[in-house]
């Protein structure tokens, strides 16, 4: 009786399995903006690949966008590019959208490694790294094949970050010293560093780069002397222009650290960025205005509110009662795209939330016009027009 009632309770179980089983579609996963571009590189002599990432957005608006580049890039590429969509999502808001660059390896000790020229008795001469190899050879791939590439084929702003591990650290403190324009903002993970060229630092210290001047260092649960010899150089010589800070993160160690100290290099890079949208503060378009033209004088180029930006902003203000500051913000934002029937809804919202009947249907009406499929805004229409 039990091998019965067993045989009876397995057979249940396949059912039920089975049944629950065929209940389960499949469809693709949301496509993610990545491409491979692929290239014979004159400088370097070989083809060399490039991983590409764009925003959601970009192939629907006409927005530009900073760069991040990363060496190493088939390691970095995948949480990176999340990362930043992450972190760029409206509720977090902590960056601006960007594009991201992953440049993949063929040989990183080769094109990460300095070549030293040599003094007439035959040794080293650790002042002039050779530019025609080794990572004298790969920063001029940076920069005469690279960040052209992507300013001719992306719509980007003039902000470009790179990011650095370990032995990608030498390659990025060479190329701050001898193209201190190419890269306004640098993260170095447990980076790899020559004495040279941490001496070498030096130059760019003393000249004037206000907008190129932004340096996160973050190290795991590693030996830290060389870092700590870059950062007691920087204490004693930074200008006031050199924004820069330094963490240690115990529990990691150098390969699980990258993660975490690209996350909190970009956030100390774009700290000023963030605008809470869920708080109790009280915004207007006024305010908009002059966050982003100090946003434009701390980052070198000119910053503006996007409409989802001012979107937001305008419910922040919705949502705290505050009316007259969400009207304000939506009726710019429809000033900035006549042709957005979100923006002419979200501007009739607010006007039926002030007690505007006729403001409210006027711009609920040009919503439609320009977006029949708008049922939301029918439906509020239909309610405005029985009132």
């Amino acid at each position: 009786m039990n091998h019965i009632r067993f045989y009876f309770l397995f057979v249940c179980l396949v059912l039920l399995l089975s049944a629950s089983g065929s209940a389960f579609g499949q469809d693709a996963l949301p496509a993610r903006n990545d491409t491979a571009v692929y290239s014979l590189s004159p400088i370097m002599g070989e083809q060399r690949t490039l991983w590409i990432h764009v925003p959601a957005d970009y192939y629907t608006s006409a927005n530009t966008y900073p760069v991040l580049y990363l060496l190493d890039g088939d390691a970095h590429f995948g949480y990176a590019s999340q990362m930043t969509d992450f972190l760029a999502g409206h509720d977090r808001n902590r960056i601006p959208e960007m594009i991201v660059v992953g440049i993949v390896n063929i040989d990183r000790q080769r094109d990460f490694s300095p070549v030293y020229a040599k003094k007439p008795n035959g040794s080293a001469d650790s002042t002039r790294i050779v530019p025609d190899t080794g990572l004298g050879r790969f920063a001029r791939y940076l920069k005469n094949e690279v960040v052209p590439y992507i300013d001719s084929h992306y719509r980007v702003q003039p902000y470009r970050i790179l990011a650095a591990h370990s032995l990608a650290g030498l390659p990025a403190m060479y190329t701050k010293e001898i193209y201190p324009q190419l890269f306004s903002a640098t993260v170095l993970t447990s980076p790899v560093l020559s004495g040279p060229l941490v001496r070498n630092l030096d130059a760019f210290l003393k000249a004037d780069h206000p907008h190129n001047g932004k340096l996160f260092i973050g190290i795991g649960n590693e030996n830290t002397s060389a870092v700590d010899a870059l950062i007691k150089r920087i204490r004693e010589q930074a200008p006031g222009w050199f924004e820069w800070s330094n963490a240690q993160y115990s529990g990691e160690n150098h390969f699980t650290v990258p993660y975490t100290i690209l996350f909190d290099g970009i956030k100390f890079i774009y700290r000023s960025w963030f605008l809470d949208y869920y708080g109790n503060e009280s915004v207007t378009m006024q305010d908009i205005n002059s966050r982003f033209a100090r946003l434009s004088a701390e980052f070198g180029y000119a910053i503006t509110p996007n409409e989802e930006y001012l979107n937001n902003c305008g419910y922040y203000q919705l949502r705290l009662k505050h009316i007259d500051n969400a009207i304000g913000i939506f009726e710019e934002n429809v000033k900035q795209h006549l042709d957005s029937f979100n923006a002419y809804d979200s501007l009739g919202e607010a006007y039926m939330n002030a007690g505007n009947k006729t403001l409210a249907i006027k711009n609920y009406e040009k919503s439609i016009r320009l977006n029949p499929n708008n049922d939301g805004g029918k439906q509020m229409l239909k309610k405005l027009k029985k009132q």
